[in-house]
């Protein structure tokens, strides 16, 4: 049996299988032998350990073979557990799917290795750069990963600066976007003149830092990451690296209810329009949803056996509450109806999503993470009606109320508007000094409220786009902001284990 068969054998599959089939092979695979479900029983944890591994070397090694031909045929044993690669046949490319594969079935160390011998193959490979450092943050390794993220926009600046020379050198002239400090044309102020007419509440004062004043802080054990405000705008919920979920009133900042029953930490929140459910996940492969009146669960997705099979990672509901979008570490993002309680369509992804948006109309929706090509998505079907390129991960997504225009909060410090009528960039808004950790669109979609690890709240008025207001909310990252829908109160949490309470005034 020659070794680009033994991989083959190992995945259950013929060598002549289509490369649809022996993904999901593999994703099969990846799903029983995950070691997380056999945390109760030692023996077999090990056995998983060691079968995980041949299946991502034997998926990587067949991604490889298939992509650049017999040449990169590696030496696969299969009673190891240690695969060898035959010197004279490593490729970055190769070491590259080998990272994805591992990151995907959650072995992270193995995939950071894999990702370093990519790059030290080839010092710009790009995505082994981008992907590395999501896994770094995902890690808690926040200034190694901020030292990948600058790595990678040293190589964008770098490769874009040779296309510029070589474009200069055939004579012509390119603008590949178009920036708040070289705007070739007020693009926004042409396309949206009647929806951004003058906003009299929008003036040179709030360029001070009374635009927001906070009305009440929230002293803490544990740093909150995630925020949620019910549309009643009387309660916010909040959640740490903790399974417990804490309730609390919007106007007074006390402490209303703490809701139990997850297993292990929450990773997200939102709230349904109705302002009655709160939906929540967690690393416990399960989505909770809580009746905000007595306060107890009322329906759960997903366990072992059924839906995600990892942890869940984001969530979002539409605006008639009849749909729930959930994305999980299995790479797996889910399309529900809430009503049956049941999947209706589950679509594999290649790279991991941080975020999703539904637009106001609930007929659309998004997600962004790392991978920079966004996709807008059909709502009931999942089906993708148009793509954009966003050059860089994104940590934060949103739509306008209007549900024409688009902005993403990156790993490079910038926020971007897009025009989805037309999926081209309309302003690129710099003014952070590290990551955009949320965008929010304000009232009637005339500007922009961001949050940063840099500790600033930002506004931006989107006719110029320009930033007319910024105050340093506080002394550490800001994690998440959330703003109620009469856009009079905001929510910030951070690093520094506190939440406030700011009062808006613009």
């Amino acid at each position: 049996m020659n070794n680009i068969s033994q991989c083959y054998a190992i995945l259950g599959i013929q060598p002549k299988a289509s490369p649809e089939a022996t993904k999901k092979a593999y994703r099969n695979l990846a799903k029983i032998w995950h070691p997380d479900r056999y945390t109760d029983n030692p023996a077999l944890k090990a056995k998983a350990e060691i079968e995980i591994k041949k299946i991502n070397q034997a998926y990587a090694t067949i991604k490889d073979y298939l992509a650049n031909g017999s040449n990169n045929i590696i030496d696969v044993d299969v009673n190891s557990s240690q695969p060898s690669v035959n010197k004279q046949q490593r490729t970055p490319e190769f070491f590259y799917q080998q990272g994805v594969a591992y990151a995907e079935s959650q072995n992270y160390q193995d995939a950071l290795n894999s990702f370093a011998k990519a790059i030290k193959l080839n010092a710009d490979f790009l995505e082994a750069y981008q992907y590395r450092g999501f896994i770094l943050s995902k890690l808690g390794y926040e200034y190694q990963a901020d030292a990948e993220f600058r790595k990678i926009h040293q190589i964008k600046v770098r490769n874009q600066k040779s296309k510029q020379a070589g474009s200069k050198s055939n004579s012509v002239s390119q603008q590949p976007y178009t920036t708040i400090n070289q705007p070739s044309v007020s693009k926004l102020e042409d396309i949206y003149k009647q929806s951004f007419a003058t906003n009299p509440n929008i003036n040179k004062s709030q360029q001070n830092k009374d635009f927001l004043q906070c009305y009440y802080q929230i002293l803490l054990d544990n740093s909150i990451n995630h925020l949620a405000i019910s549309y009643s705008n009387q309660i916010f919920a909040s959640a740490s690296n903790e399974p417990k979920i804490q309730l609390w009133d919007l106007k007074k900042g006390q402490l209303i209810a703490i809701l139990a029953g997850h297993t292990a930490p929450i990773t997200c929140l939102t709230i349904s329009q109705t302002g009655q459910t709160l939906i929540s996940g967690s690393q416990d492969q399960t989505i909770r949803f809580w009746d905000l009146r007595s306060k107890k669960i009322i329906r759960t997705f997903g366990g072992y056996g059924d839906g995600h099979l990892g942890s869940i990672l984001a969530v979002e509901i539409s605006p008639d509450n009849q749909t729930l979008f959930s994305y999980g570490a299995d790479s797996c993002l889910k399309i529900w109806d809430i009503n049956r309680a049941r999947e209706i369509n589950n679509i594999t992804v290649t790279s991991e999503i941080t975020c999703l948006a539904v637009s106001p109309d609930g007929q659309l929706f998004t997600s962004g993470g790392l991978d920079p090509e966004i996709n807008i998505r059909q709502t009931k079907t999942g089906q993708i009606i148009s793509s954009i390129n966003n050059e860089v991960g994104v940590l934060s997504i949103a739509f306008s109320p209007d549900g024409n225009l688009l902005a993403t909060g990156s790993y490079n410090h910038q926020i971007k508007l897009w025009d989805l009528t037309t999926g081209k960039l309309i302003y690129i808004l710099e003014g952070h000094k590290d990551r955009i950790s949320t965008v929010v669109f304000g009232k009637d979609g005339r500007s922009i409220i961001s949050s940063s690890w840099d500790s600033n709240i930002k506004l931006w008025q989107l006719t110029t786009g320009k930033e007319i207001a910024s105050i340093q909310a506080h002394n550490n990252k800001i994690n998440s902001i959330a703003i109620a829908c009469d856009y009079q109160t905001l929510v910030s949490s951070s690093s520094d284990k506190t939440i406030k309470l700011w009062q808006c005034n613009w």
